[in-house]
């Protein structure tokens, strides 16, 4: 039988390559053997079955064989099956699994073999909640978040004095290979020498200050700039403000969530809010406002402006984040139908609904 690929991934078959890697990232995240140990043989199978749906549908031509098809062939020989010993290839593995091996206490780099310290590891990230005000106008945010740098007694060398010698670790290349061996899976990583932390050199006499690890946590406070139509669930960067090793810094990543607010609603750019109005005043037309954030624009509701029919108003939506421009408001309009009537405004409505009835049927003629 068939596999269904699309299944394994949980997408549809007209996913784009964006949706296919983030459905790839969650369950490669969820099955990996190091996050199971308590039940390996189930999640190696199913790594290894996420793993092959995605090694095809990542793959343009593959992808598009599959989907003709309902097979793809691996490998030269014709045998039809899923070849762990070309897991190297995967151009778009490394990034997630470098992703996968930081959350599990991995210190290395998927990509094996391509020296030099990855910066990476010395990433961080938070998540921070500001209001739709916020997102519509744009706001500066106090942020509070730990960090480890350099120890400033030893500027992160571990030791005092000059009795230096080559690390026995890594012979003095500040690199060290690890062997991560997890079931059906090995891999060997090159990461920064553990103990000279990447200098190649050691010292005899530890510092006072650290200890001989070179580190120091500190916590940091820095008020950041949250630029004006962010939206929901959005991620951007500030660049050196990490981690900080070996006179290397690495970025902090900030998750914005944006929270809901009612009488708001945003689609793409453009902000949707409702206005009550009577009927007279649709039926007339009528000078009105509507409160955008505690701030009132003014709008005019054409006569005959039918219930349910929103009002465009041009460049008052959220700013692009990218670009210029913003997008639109759309009020729309909820005519309010009183409950009760009193005698008078009974009988002036069932007059205007008797001329209406009588216009209508002379219209219809």
């Amino acid at each position: 039988m068939a596999k269904d690929y699309y299944k394994t991934l949980g997408v549809e078959k007209n996913a784009s390559p964006e949706e296919i890697k983030k459905a790839f990232r969650q369950l490669a995240r969820k099955w990996h053997p190091d996050a199971n140990p308590n039940n390996k043989a189930e999640s190696e199978q199913k790594f290894k079955e996420i793993s092959e749906a995605y090694e095809v549908l990542s793959d343009e031509n593959k992808r598009k064989v599959y989907d003709q098809t309902g097979q793809v062939n691996f490998g030269s020989n014709g045998n039809e099956g899923f070849k762990w010993q070309d897991f190297s290839h995967f151009n778009d593995f490394s990034d997630i699994f470098d992703d996968i091996f930081r959350n599990f206490g991995g210190g290395g780099s998927f990509r094996s073999g391509y020296g030099g310290r990855d910066t990476r590891q010395l990433d961080l990230s938070l998540s921070l909640s500001i209001s739709m005000a916020e997102s519509y106008r744009g706001a500066k945010k106090e942020v509070r978040y730990k960090r480890t740098i350099d120890c400033p007694n030893c500027n992160g060398k571990g030791f005092e004095g000059n009795d230096v010698k080559t690390c026995p670790t890594c012979n003095g290349t500040g690199q060290e290979r690890v062997v991560q061996q997890s079931g059906i899976f090995r891999m060997v990583n090159v990461i920064t020498c553990r103990t000279c932390n990447g200098r190649g050199y050691v010292g005899s006499t530890k510092c006072h200050v650290c200890h001989g690890s070179g580190k120091k946590t500190e916590v940091e406070t820095r008020t950041i700039d949250i630029p004006a139509g962010i939206s929901d669930n959005t991620q951007f960067v500030i660049r050196g403000i990490g981690d900080q090793e070996g006179g290397q810094t690495g970025d902090l990543y900030v998750l914005v969530n944006v929270r809901e607010e009612s009488g708001y609603r945003r689609s793409n750019y453009d902000l949707i809010v409702e206005k009550e109005v009577a009927f007279p005043d649709v039926a007339l037309g009528k000078d009105e406002s509507v409160n955008i954030f505690g701030e009132d624009i003014k709008f005019k509701i054409p006569a005959g402006t039918q219930p349910g029919e929103a009002i465009r108003l041009r460049n008052l939506g959220f700013p692009h984040t990218r670009g210029t421009g913003k997008g639109d408001l759309l009020v729309r309009i909820k005519v309010v139908v009183p409950k009760k009537l009193n005698s008078t405004q009974r009988e002036i409505i069932e007059k205007l609904s008797e001329e209406l009835n009588t216009k209508h049927s002379w219209f219809g003629k």
